[in-house]
């Protein structure tokens, strides 16, 4: 049976699977903190777990996930690629295990459905690890939102424009699977980085009721441009707008992708003017209300901010059992569905029902 929680006494046992470029995100916050204890690496190449040996000295490295589920272990994170995440995260709980997902869930909701089933059957927790809604900047968007600055919400506004000049070196490797996963309809933007936004608006305005996606698809895994219009049940409404500017240049320490985040009240609108690659030049937060625009100067704006928060909510909430666990298995669901009804409506050429 996994542990029972909150565990208040002692650290929190962490092991973590897949040790891919996110992990270079994921990993050091866990190393900054002391009430955790990475207790085990695991990763089919050696030489990624040779790369996180200095960090985490203590922690037993292995190519095996069934010899890490051996280990006295409170948490996995599970960092694999997306196809693996329902088939390594139903072993992972069914082996008795607390669980934390990267973004999306799953790629099914079979696959959704037989994960929550089986933590369900052991007690198991089951968390994905949204960075998107711990970033300070849109973080700091919702609490303007709750405090009334611009009004009653009236439409949510959101654009992501890729492009492959600027940002780190990824491994060439890490694509194959994205590759292979776009070719079965789910797309590298539309789907995996789509998730963030269908996450984002949940987190924002609650639940989808209607849905209609455009996307149009060039060749085996090209997935954009691409267009969703929804209405939440709350009657907020939103455009979703993903572009590929190919030739475009985004200065970024991490992935190239310019994203804005925009909210429209009866008496004004609060912007996020960017997530990851720097291109408004801008304060990353704005607000304007009555011919006035307030700004946002120092918040802290960068991807690993938003990793270094959403690791501290994770381990603080299986620490304590205090407050919402964001995002918790029912509620990456709901994020699911609705991504899914997005690409199903565009499939179809008509809007979808989301329930």
């Amino acid at each position: 049976m996994p542990t029972p929680l909150p565990i208040r006494d002692r650290p929190v046992r962490l092991a973590v699977v897949g040790l891919g470029q996110i992990a270079e995100l994921a990993l050091p916050p866990y190393a900054e903190r002391d009430d955790v204890e990475v207790v085990g690496l695991c990763d089919l190449d050696p030489a990624l777990l040779e790369r996180w040996r200095p960090v985490f000295p203590d922690a037993h490295l292995t190519t095996d996930l069934d010899d890490l589920l051996r280990l006295p272990v409170d948490v996995v994170d599970v960092l694999v690629p997306t196809p693996l995440h329902g088939r390594v995260a139903t072993q992972v709980v069914t082996a008795g295990h607390h669980v934390q997902l990267q973004k999306p869930l799953t790629t099914s909701l079979d696959e959704a459905d037989g994960l929550l089933e089986a933590a369900a059957r052991t007690g198991a927790v089951v968390r994905v690890m949204e960075d998107y809604i711990h970033f300070p900047p849109l973080v700091e968007l919702r609490e303007v939102l709750r405090r009334g600055e611009v009004g009653t919400p009236q439409a949510l506004h959101m654009k992501v424009v890729a492009t492959a000049r600027g940002g780190w070196e990824v491994n060439p490797a890490s694509y194959v699977w994205q590759f292979e996963q776009a070719r079965s309809g789910l797309g590298i933007l539309t789907f995996d980085h789509g998730w963030h936004q269908f996450a984002l608006a949940h987190w924002l305005f609650g639940p989808i009721r209607r849905i209609f996606g455009w996307v149009r698809r060039e060749g085996d895994v090209l997935d954009v441009p691409a267009t969703f219009v929804w209405e939440h049940d709350n009657g907020v409404r939103a455009v979703l707008e993903m572009v590929l500017a190919g030739d475009m240049y985004f200065r970024s320490d991490y992935y190239a992708d310019d994203e804005r985040v925009e909210v429209v009240g009866t008496k004004g609108y609060v912007r996020c003017n960017r997530i990851s690659g720097r291109g408004v030049q801008e304060p990353s937060l704005a607000v304007y209300r009555d011919g006035e625009v307030r700004t946002w100067h120092a918040l802290p704006d960068e991807p690993p901010d938003a990793f270094r928060a959403s690791a501290a909510h994770g381990m603080e909430w299986f620490r304590t059992g205090e407050g919402d666990l964001l995002l918790d298995g029912p509620t990456a669901r709901a994020v699911l569905v609705s991504l899914l009804a997005g690409l199903e409506s565009s499939a179809l050429a008509r809007p979808v029902d989301v329930g």
